[in-house]
């Protein structure tokens, strides 16, 4: 019996030996893969300001720390510091470049000469609003016509976005001011399908 309890303990030593020299997978090393551009508007006018922001990514969609500095491709129509401040200078469209790591990316900024309303309004139609898109000054207010026909407005949720008015409103004028520039989607939760959007410049 010997020989057989001496063959099993070399064997049994073997596979042991084996398993620890199995080599585990090494970590996955984030990579930067996108830098995550956004603007608040694609249009300013001249003299107007916004700020760039960016949301840099590795492979796996998690936050990747990475500085990132801004360029324009053209200052004669908007500047741009290397925080992402963006301000119009002349009417025309420029890039606004970004750099992080080994990574570039870029939005297009359109500068108009024309100014844009302090004050705007818009009409309750019985399954519309009206305009659909309005366009306003930063800072400005937009005055929501209530008729007899019950409605409400709902914003989308975004970062600026002023109160909701809601409930079921009639036959009353109701004002929201807008102090951030973006755009700003809005439905009625009576009508479905009735939604525009309000462009704060």
């Amino acid at each position: 019996m010997r020989p057989i309890l001496a063959f099993t303990a070399i064997l049994f030593a073997a596979c042991s030996n084996g398993d620890a020299g199995v080599s585990q997978p090494a970590p996955t090393v984030p990579v930067l893969t996108s830098l995550g551009v956004s603007a608040p508007s694609n249009t300013i006018a001249v003299g107007g300001t916004m700020q760039l922001s960016t949301a840099p990514v590795d492979q796996s969609g998690g936050f990747y720390p990475v500085n990132v500095t801004w360029g324009s491709s053209s200052n004669f129509v908007a500047t741009v510091t290397p925080g992402g401040f963006v301000k119009g200078i002349a009417g025309g469209q420029t890039y606004m470049f970004a750099h992080g790591g080994d990574l570039f990316d870029s939005t297009l900024v359109t500068v108009v000469t024309a100014s844009y309303p302090s004050n705007a309004f818009v009409y309750m139609l019985p399954q519309a609003y009206s305009p659909t898109q309005t366009d306003i000054a930063r800072g400005g207010t937009v005055q929501f016509i209530f008729p007899s026909t019950a409605h409400n407005v709902f914003f989308v949720a975004a970062p600026g976005a002023p109160t909701d008015i809601p409930g079921e409103v009639s036959s009353q004028t109701v004002s929201r001011t807008f102090a951030v520039p973006g755009s700003f989607t809005y439905n009625c939760t009576i009508h479905p399908g009735m939604t525009a959007t309000i462009i704060v410049h």
